[in-house]
């Protein structure tokens, strides 16, 4: 029987070994995350777009209608209280009037003549000339003229009324901002010639979501951002109580004042706040993996040291926009896992997810 040398045994010993061994387990890779920062919580804030509009405002037209005789301003002229900014044709008014003067003259010269009508009734019926129905009827005729004139009097103030209205005054002082009709032409009783605003506080008009009643009420403040960037305050004046479309509120807003960076018809921003979460931490609330019942909320924190998370019970208390308040569980500055949650494990081992797309290192 052959055998071999001891040195090529020993040297074939190893391969041998290697061979009837079994294949080293493959290492799985540690599991990108993205990690957002434990950050302390802010007030419960929005931000809508709203509207600025003058506080002081007014769409005038006639009382009565006619046929514009003038109108003394155009938009972006400036007037002052008491300025006359229009007028119509009161020739026919006037006409009206004299007629209606006219009217009462002859209905109280009825007057008269009815009452001498009843006293000479009554001293016959007195007499036993006249009879009863006779004198009713007199008595009647007295009260009808009676009650014409005091018609055709009320149609005489209501010309002279009328007549005192062909005449359009600003009520305030201001400048106008729209004009509806030309001169000569003819208009009815209340429709609007023109627009116009004061020049004194302006007002931010805003519809906020419904669940912002239980956040602010009259007198929170606001502030809104104007085109160069200045942030002004407002304070709320009015909220209403109606939720209209959209499920939404209106809210009037006013300036300090009259702000020169500010003209009526703007859009801004106008961020609402609602008072500091005093004491309370905030996380991106896709970070949150809910319990499946109240109070077992987690969230994984990341241990840059290890290279891994551990999952952590914390309590909430509440959300604020796409921020989950946390009254408990977590300290300032964590870093806990904000996407990803769902494929996790305690203790498993992770890298931080550094934005930059692999293709690029391709």
């Amino acid at each position: 029987m052959t055998r071999l040398p001891l040195r090529v045994a020993a040297l074939f010993t190893p391969l041998w070994l290697s061979a009837c061994g079994e294949a080293p387990k493959e290492v799985a890779a540690p599991r990108t995350v993205l990690l957002a920062e434990v950050t302390a919580a802010p007030g419960a804030v929005s931000q809508v777009t709203a509207e600025v509009r003058q506080a002081q405002r007014a769409r005038l037209s006639f009382d009565v209608a006619g046929r514009v005789a003038r109108i003394a301003v155009q938009p972006g002229d400036a007037f002052i209280q008491g300025q006359v900014l229009a007028e119509l044709d009161p020739e026919p008014i006037r006409l009206h009037l004299a007629q209606a003067q006219a009217d009462a003259s002859a209905a109280r010269a009825d007057v008269l003549d009815r009452a001498e009508q009843l006293r000479q009734q009554r001293a016959l019926f007195d007499d036993g000339a006249a009879s009863q129905i006779a004198l009713s009827m007199a008595r009647a005729a007295d009260q009808a003229a009676r009650g014409k004139a005091n018609a055709a009097d009320a149609a005489v103030a209501l010309a002279s009324r009328d007549l005192k209205h062909t005449v359009l005054v600003a009520p305030f002082a201001g400048r106008v901002v729209s004009r509806a009709e030309e001169p000569m032409h003819d208009i009815a009783a209340g429709q609007v010639l023109l627009t116009i605003d004061g020049q004194g506080q302006f007002e931010v008009v805003a519809s906020l979501p419904s669940k912002a009643r239980a956040e602010v009420s009259v007198g929170s403040e606001a502030t809104i951002t104007v085109a160069d960037g200045t942030a002004l305050p407002v304070r709320l004046t009015q909220l209403s109580d109606h939720v209209g479309k959209g499920a939404t509120l209106e809210a009037i807003f006013r300036t300090n004042g009259a702000p020169t960076a500010l003209a009526a018809g703007q859009l801004v921003p106008l961020r609402l706040s609602g008072g500091p979460a005093s004491g309370q931490l905030a996380i991106p609330l896709t970070a949150v993996l809910p319990g499946a019942s109240a109070g077992t909320d987690s969230v994984f924190v990341f241990d840059g040291t290890h290279g891994q998370v551990t999952r952590k019970a914390v309590t909430l208390a509440g959300c604020a926009g796409d921020r989950a308040l946390v009254r408990s569980g977590l300290a300032l500055g964590d870093w806990v896992v904000s996407a990803g949650t769902a494929f996790l494990t305690d203790g498993q081992h992770v890298r931080e997810f550094e934005g930059a797309s692999q293709l690029e290192s391709r």
